[in-house]
């Protein structure tokens, strides 16, 4: 059985990780709605429809791929506490779902749309959300024994 101790401090790490990375969304909406008024779209209206096309299939896999990863990395065994893993799986899906907002800034930036944006933040702070650092999750995980 892991120490109390020793989960309030993964937990502890962990919840900070999770603040930075929707600080950091907060400061591409800030980049993205000062910066999209002020820029000439770079690209042509079939290249911008293709990249948004792309992007947006690019974080629909990329959020599925975040909730498998997690589960892989918490299945797997070896010689890592369940600390360990649980904060690599964490870590690991926090990241995949920041990538979603990176993507809609892209967006915005190239094609001058703040709409893409707003709605891939918006997905990127859902995900962030859903995959954020939980007590009970690993209470259960250290509970099971990994």
């Amino acid at each position: 059985m892991i120490a109390e101790q020793d989960m309030d401090r993964t937990l502890a790490v962990l919840k900070i990780v999770w603040m930075a990375l929707l600080g950091s969304l907060a400061v591409y909406l800030i980049a993205g709605r000062l910066a999209v008024p002020t820029l000439t779209p770079r690209l042509g209206e079939e290249a911008q429809g293709t990249l948004r096309t792309a992007l947006y299939a690019l974080a629909f896999v990329t959020l599925i791929g975040a909730g498998v990863v997690r589960r892989l990395i918490l299945a797997a065994g070896g010689p890592a506490s369940v600390p360990q893993k649980y904060s690599s799986a964490v870590i690991a899906s926090l990241a995949m779902s920041e990538s979603v907002g990176i993507y809609g800034l892209v967006l915005s930036l190239l094609g001058k749309n703040a709409t893409d944006l707003y709605l891939l933040a918006g997905i990127s702070a859902a995900a962030l959300f859903y995959f954020r650092p939980r007590k009970d999750e690993l209470l259960s995980l250290c509970q099971r024994g990994g």
